[in-house]
């Protein structure tokens, strides 16, 4: 009997989730240099506070189980209680958490796609059923095939908003229609400080509201892996019964910390980051091979007109930018926004691979 044999068979089905390559692992294995692009990462890097605390945390002692600082730093920062504070190893873990707290094996959560990915991928693993509610033609959420999709076993509804790849906002009013099904929503805010709108304002009055943050984006610590919800102060302790108790390491607490002290200077990199999105976007509309949507993040989504975004992905890569290419209905591309600099090299790239396969 193979070790394979072994294995539960959804898991053997399942299409892993396909992460970037480092940058520096690529760059070593093929000698060259490239513009990572593929991402959504922050390429201002980290306030200059993280680099100083990090010398100075106990690194040799078990962090606080309880992220106590963390969490009052993040309520002063959201304007809510650190009582309903939950903090995890990304946003990623959260989302694993939340499904295992809310879903018997069997049970529904609705994921309204195109959607980041991990929603469906942790809802299989753990035997949850993923109902998919393809958005409209303008990656709008459906509301009335939302609600149709509803059923007695219904558990969560997953909402990223801003919308990771599409960068669109989905309307108050529509999230709060959702929030009436009394359903969990899990309404995934991982680009709010990029698009200025939150609504952790509303946990206070649906209990049945999780707001999903992260660090990765605006603060730039991708690489700590610190995400956190804003959730009903009842659930936390119901997060501690099935959370690793040490989750979070204490470097990524002592980034974060330092982090929150510094957001002049980070929320400075996100208006830069704003103005080059603007830019590029600008830029692209002016393209006729493709299609830029508007976005509130720090990436843009470039739908193409054929079915070859693995094969301008691959031109793009040969000329040294890394970019992200979406399948499925409708196959895109979806761009991070980086340096002026960055974006440069990127339109030229663009322009040579059109005029390679136009040939």
């Amino acid at each position: 009997m193979s070790i394979h044999d072994l294995l539960r068979r959804d898991i053997a089905a399942l299409e892993p989730y396909p992460p970037p390559p480092t940058l520096e692992l690529l760059q070593q294995r093929l000698g060259r240099t490239f513009v990572k692009l593929d991402a959504n990462e922050n390429p201002y890097g980290p306030s200059p506070r993280v680099a100083e605390a990090l010398r100075h945390c106990n690194a040799w002692r078990y962090p606080d189980a309880a992220c106590t600082e963390l969490r009052e730093r993040l309520g002063e920062y959201l304007g809510t209680e650190p009582e309903r504070i939950v903090c995890t190893v990304g946003g990623d873990e959260m989302i694993d958490l939340l499904i295992r707290l809310f879903l018997d094996p069997g049970d529904e959560m609705i994921d309204c796609t195109p959607a980041f990915l991990m929603y469906a991928i942790s809802g299989a693993v753990n035997r949850g059923k993923v109902v998919v509610v393809p958005r409209d033609d303008h990656f709008a959420v459906d509301l009335e095939a939302v609600e149709r999709a509803l059923s007695d076993r219904t558990k969560i509804i997953f909402l990223c908003s801003p919308n990771n790849p599409t960068g669109n906002m989905t309307p108050d009013a529509d999230i709060i229609r959702l929030l009436d099904t009394g359903r969990i929503l899990v309404l995934d805010e991982a680009y709010a400080e990029f698009s200025g709108h939150s609504l952790v304002h509303l946990a206070h009055r649906y209990p049945n509201l999780v707001i999903l943050r992260t660090m990765s984006k605006w603060a730039a610590l991708a690489g700590m892996r610190l995400g956190y919800a804003v959730v009903d102060p009842s659930l936390v302790a119901e997060f501690t019964k099935i959370k690793s108790p040490y989750n979070v390491s204490i470097a990524a607490q002592v980034a974060g910390v330092a982090s929150l002290e510094d957001q002049d200077y980070l929320m400075a990199n996100v208006r830069c980051l704003i103005a080059e999105r603007d830019r590029l976007s600008e830029r692209l509309c002016a393209l006729d091979y493709g299609r830029v949507y508007p976005s509130v993040t720090n990436f843009l989504y470039w739908q193409i007109p054929c079915d070859r975004a693995v094969t301008w992905r691959q031109g793009l890569a040969d000329r040294g930018v890394l970019i992200r290419a979406l399948s499925g209905p409708r196959e895109a591309l979806r761009f991070s926004v980086g340096r002026p600099e960055e974006s440069d090299l990127l339109l030229a790239a663009l322009e040579d691979v059109h005029a390679q396969l136009a040939g």
